[in-house]
Parts: C-alpha cells; sequence; structure tokens
C-alpha cells in the first residue's frame, strides 16, 4: 500500500485541505501534492509503512491547522470583490416591491414600466444568483402579469372576494418576492464577473 493511500495520512491530507480552503485552489493542490511527496519520501526513508512510522511521520509534519495556517500567511493577499453599488440593491429591490401596487393603482402602463425596469436591473445585478433572481422575479411579477392577462381576458366574472384576494396577493406576493431578495442581499457576498 502506498502511504497517500493509508487511512491515517488520508485524513491528514484531509484535515489539511479543510482547513486550507481559503487558498486559491492551485494552490491548494500544490500544497497537498508536496505534503503526499514528503510523506512517501519519509515513509520510504524509514523503510516501513505501519501504522507507527505513518504516525511518526505525521507528527513530525505538524498540526494540519498549523499548515494551512503558514500556507495561508505565505499567500498573497487577495484582492476583496468590489461591493456592488447598495443604491443600486435598493432600487432593484425597491422597483420590484412596486410592481404589485403601481399595478393597482397606474394599470397595465405601470405595470410593463416597473415589471421592466425591475427586470432589468434584477437580470445585470451582480449582487444574486441566477436562481434568487429567478426566485424573486417570479415572487415580485406572477400575480401582476396574471391579474393583467385577467383583467385583458375579461375578468368580470370574479365576486368581490376572489377580486379582493387577488388585489392583496397583488400587494403581498411582490413585498414576499423583495424581502428574499433583501435577506439574500444583506447575506451573501457579489458574485464575480461573468456567473
Amino acid at each position: 500500500m502506498k502511504a497517500p493511500d493509508h487511512a491515517l495520512v488520508l485524513a491528514y491530507l484531509t484535515d489539511v485541505e479543510r482547513a486550507a480552503a481559503p487558498l486559491d485552489p492551485a494552490r491548494r493542490g500544490e500544497l497537498l501534492a508536496d505534503l503526499r511527496e514528503h510523506i512517501e519520501v519519509s515513509l520510504a526513508d524509514a523503510d516501513t509503512r505501519d501504522e507507527a512510522a505513518v504516525r511518526a511521520v505525521l507528527a513530525q509534519l505538524g498540526e494540519p491547522a498549523a499548515i494551512a495556517a503558514a500556507a495561508l500567511a505565505e499567500a498573497p493577499a487577495v484582492p476583496p470583490a468590489p461591493e456592488p453599488d447598495r443604491f443600486r440593491t435598493r432600487l432593484t429591490i425597491l422597483v420590484l416591491a412596486c410592481v404589485g401596487p403601481a399595478t393597482l393603482i397606474g394599470g397595465p402602463l405601470a405595470l410593463v414600466l416597473a415589471a421592466g425596469a425591475g427586470l432589468y436591473l434584477l437580470s445585470t445585478s451582480p449582487r444574486w444568483t441566477p436562481r434568487q433572481k429567478l426566485k424573486g422575479g417570479a415572487l415580485t411579477l406572477a400575480l401582476p402579469l396574471l391579474l393583467l392577462l385577467a383583467g385583458l381576458a375579461g375578468a368580470g366574472r370574479l365576486g368581490p372576494t376572489e377580486l379582493l384576494l387577488l388585489l392583496g396577493l397583488n400587494i403581498l406576493l411582490p413585498l414576499l418576492g423583495a424581502r428574499l431578495l433583501w435577506r439574500k442581499a444583506s447575506t451573501t457576498r457579489p458574485l464575480p464577473a461573468g456567473v
């Protein structure tokens, strides 16, 4: 059995990899390859691969957290991702939250303008993942668009209760979508360009 296949070595390398997670992936791979090679050479020099020899070699290397900390200290500083414009993030959320009420107040033209502006701001924002954009956009725009289509199709058959329920949901769902986007914006870091 080769040394890197030994259960103790695998556990040790896994601990180092976990502790070195903030490192650049290429540098982390180099670190692990160097450690594997060092372990292999040390065990070849010891001329044994029993558990006591493996433990001795690993003890000689030091704690995985210490190795990772040393590698992190040597790593060049990675500049933080630029913070996207907070005003733009808040404007996106505000516009999407207002789609439902704008539809009630301004009618179809207000819906088209607010939805178009909200979708543009949302789709070009680096703050959210595509999945988050889809969820937030769907929650904020689905019911206002359905109400518009129902109005165009002649929804005169709706009773007062159904109409009040739809109007209430027309305000509530966009607010829920905006809340979802707000929570995600405040808990996640901006995505790198091109994602």
